[in-house]
Order: structure tokens, then C-alpha cells, then sequence
């Protein structure tokens, strides 16, 4: 079986701060590109590491348009893109506002599958004895892996930080030889979230980040990232690299303009607060007025995180 990896994508026709481009445009663009790359190869199936969207509160015409493009390829019903969700697609980074995110809007449209613990089973082989079946199973972000089934090729679509080389001092990462350890039941990863490419087979088995196809900071990491999608052959295990069609960074950034840095340190405080885990958080909601202050937060901007709150209270 042949399948088309897909990285995260984070949709929006919202513009990244530097970016001067037409970036919704560009977005469309480079999907498409990966859709008819996947065509061209005669992928059986597409497996897509979550972060589909870029927020859960993303523009209607961005789910109708991004709908519509699937449907131009034949990804309907039987013949969808299988996924996971990742924390951009999700409200408050809680799977219980899943059912309100834009990826339920796509799984009703029958244009995606999002994977979890109960696997899809996929693929032939009309010269064995029996039916070689193909397990997926999917483990979204903050989800447990599941336990796969020892006599299938199993194969696990995921969404959590593991990559091969720190993007700031002092990161601790899952490195991908680590991942594979850990999880032996597995013939294949495909994993997202670390936006950067790799590659690594040990033992036989193959772990694969297809890395992002959004370029949204001037980081070096950034700067150096060249999108692109993989073809994985599940028979023969050989993978194929193919780099989209993208502009130079200096065509679509502004590398030149200067961007005052934010002062965090009300953020930062509230943050380690949060994370000592205390059973109670007195004057937090004090904490995010004095942010919406200081940055000066437009009222759209409160009245999102209002709502998510709320998501998570009732969920």
C-alpha cells in the first residue's frame, strides 16, 4: 500500500505578522500541490498529522473552500484523508470541544477520518495466502497510544513533540529512535506538531515527520524549512521525499522590519502559577486582564477566550 503523508497544515486566512504574501492563497496553493502529488503517485491512502487548522475559530469560507478542494479530488465518503486532531484544532486544547472544532464540520462532510484507538483496516495482498491487512490507529494531542494488535502492520498517526534537535536550549524532546523504543508494536509513525522534517528506520520500522508546510516565523528553523510531503510504500518500506513548489523566504517575508518584543512577564507569572498545580488559582482572572491591557487585546480577541472558557467549563 502507498500512502501520502501530510504534515501539519494549520489553514487560515489569517496572515502571520511578517509574512507579505497573499498567505490564505499560498495555503491553498500548497495543498493543492500535495493533493496532486499524492494523485500523480496513485497514493491508496492519505494519513495526516493534525493541526489541520490554525485555530478552532477559523472562517466558515476556510472550512466551505477547503471542503469544496477535497471534493475536487475525490477525498468523499470511503475515500477520505485520515487525521488526527492536534492542540490548533481544538478549543482550550481540551478534546471535549472537539465536537465544535472545524474538524467535526470536515468528518460530517465525509472529506476525513479522524483516527483513535479503534483502528481502520486497510489493504490487500491478492498473492498471500490470506488477506494482509494494514491497522491504523490514531492517538490525537494529549491522547494515550493505543495498544495495536500483534498480527497486522500496524501503523500509528500521532500528534506530540518529538523531534530530532531542540528548537530552543534547554527543550527536552522525545527523540524519534526513543519513540520507536517505547512503542515496538508499531511498523510505522507518522507523527506531527514538531513542524520540521526527519526521518529514522530501527530495526526495521520507520518513524516519519513529514514536517509542516506552513513557514510562519523569520526563525532559522523557519527560514531553512523546505515544505514538502512523503510517499511511504508499506510493502517494500522505501520512502520518497517530494519538496513542494514554494517561494524563497525573502519573497514572502519581511525580513527587514523591526517588531517590538511583548513583555511576557504577566503572562510568564500567571503561567507558573498555573503549572504549580495548585487546587486554586486566586485573581487569575486579574492575571489575564492585566495581559489584555498591556497588549492592548482588542475586544474580538476577549470575547474568543471568554468562549473557550466557557467550553472548558461545561465540557
Amino acid at each position: 500500500m502507498r500512502l501520502g503523508l501530510l504534515g501539519d497544515l494549520q489553514l487560515t486566512n489569517k496572515s502571520p505578522m511578517r509574512r507579505i504574501d497573499d498567505y490564505w492563497m499560498t495555503l491553498q496553493m500548497k495543498l493543492t500541490q500535495a493533493l496532486e502529488i499524492f494523485a500523480e503517485k496513485e497514493c491508496d491512502c492519505v494519513l495526516q498529522v493534525g493541526d489541520f487548522f490554525d485555530a478552532p475559530t477559523v472562517a466558515c469560507k476556510v472550512k466551505a473552500e477547503i471542503i469544496r478542494l477535497l471534493h475536487i479530488f475525490g477525498y468523499y465518503g470511503q475515500n477520505r484523508i485520515l487525521c488526527v486532531y492536534g492542540q490548533h484544532d481544538i478549543s482550550g486544547h481540551s478534546k471535549y470541544t472537539l465536537p465544535n472544532s472545524p474538524l467535526a464540520i470536515l468528518q460530517a462532510a465525509r472529506v476525513i477520518k479522524i483516527l483513535d484507538d479503534d483502528p481502520v483496516a486497510t489493504g490487500t495482498d491478492k498473492d498471500a495466502d490470506r488477506d494482509l491487512v494494514t491497522f491504523i490507529y490514531g492517538a490525537s494531542f494529549g491522547e494515550p497510544i493505543p495498544e495495536p494488535s500483534s498480527k497486522f502492520y500496524n501503523i500509528l498517526v500521532t500528534h506530540r513533540m518529538i523531534g530530532d534537535r531542540p528548537l530552543w536550549p534547554g527543550q527536552e524532546l522525545v527523540g524519534p529512535r526513543q519513540f520507536l523504543r517505547k512503542h515496538p508494536g508499531y511498523n510505522l509513525i507518522v507523527c506531527g506538531d514538531y513542524h520540521f522534517r526527519f526521518t529514522e528506520t530501527w530495526n526495521g520500522r520507520t518513524i516519519i515527520n513529514p514536517g509542516a508546510i506552513v513557514r510562519k516565523t523569520i526563525s532559522k528553523f523557519d527560514l531553512e524549512h523546505k515544505p514538502a510531503v512523503v510517499i511511504f510504500d508499506t510493502d517494500t518500506s522505501e520512502l520518497e521525499i517530494v519538496e513542494l513548489s514554494v517561494h524563497p523566504p525573502e519573497k514572502v517575508f519581511d525580513l527587514t522590519r523591526i517588531v517590538k518584543k511583548q513583555d511576557n512577564s504577566i503572562l510568564a507569572d500567571l503561567v507558573e502559577k498555573l503549572k504549580s498545580g495548585e487546587k486554586k488559582l486566586s485573581g487569575w482572572k486579574h492575571f489575564l486582564g492585566k495581559v489584555f491591557k498591556i497588549r492592548k487585546s482588542n475586544e474580538r480577541s476577549r470575547q474568543i477566550i471568554d468562549e473557550c472558557l466557557e467550553e472548558i467549563k461545561n465540557g
